[in-house]
């Protein structure tokens, strides 16, 4: 069994922390949030010891599994350089190319993945959920909801399942505009024209 959590809208940014929808929406999602948490273990103490839920005989652990999307560029780095006294150090211009990682992570093992022995014992099992993409037009696209899909179906449910057959997960992930999917032939209003006509 699968439980999913969005977080609230991602969009342009300003100080709205305290409106009264922001804050009506983080009390709900506060208290829904809390509601899973008997369910949980706690990690304690400067060794982080595991402390199992108190369950009841028909109840099952949850855990939460959050989802991390980032994009790192050939030219990150530190900003500083050495160069010849009274010269101008050359930098490239841009970016540069980049690669997207699309990750799952949990408390209980940091990232979702089999070790060695559990994927030779399951061979027909991913042996990490991790997705690399080179995004741009000449390469291979950009990362859409169809790629998180996917690889949620073939490699993240399977994973979970093997490494906690007897536990619910609790998928966390933020709402990014490639989250906030729809069907093929949805109306999505910014996507129709304003006159009759064309496609």
């Amino acid at each position: 069994m699968f439980l999913v959590i969005l977080f609230n809208h991602k969009s342009i940014y300003y100080d709205g922390h305290e409106r009264p929808d922001v804050v009506e929406y983080r009390k709900s999602f506060l208290d829904e949030i809390y509601s899973y948490e008997k369910y949980m273990a706690k990690y304690e103490g400067e060794t982080m010891e595991r402390i199992p839920p108190i369950l009841e005989s028909d109840d099952k652990e949850v855990i939460l599994v959050t989802h991390d999307e980032c994009i790192f560029y050939s030219n990150d780095g530190k900003r500083g350089v050495w160069a010849k006294s009274g010269e101008l150090p050359l930098r490239k211009k841009g970016n540069g190319r980049s690669i997207m990682v699309s990750e799952f992570l949990l408390e209980e093992c940091g990232r979702l993945k089999l070790n060695i022995q559990q994927h030779q014992e399951n061979p027909f099992i991913p042996e990490e959920v991790r997705v690399y993409l080179q995004p741009g037009k000449d390469r291979e696209g950009y990362w859409t909801s169809e790629h998180l899909i996917n690889q949620i179906k073939t490699k993240v449910i399977p994973i979970f399942e093997t490494l906690f057959p007897n536990c619910i997960a609790l998928f966390a992930f933020d709402n990014s505009s490639n989250h906030a999917a729809f069907n093929p032939d949805a109306l999505v209003a910014n996507k129709m024209n304003l006159k009759p006509g064309s496609k």
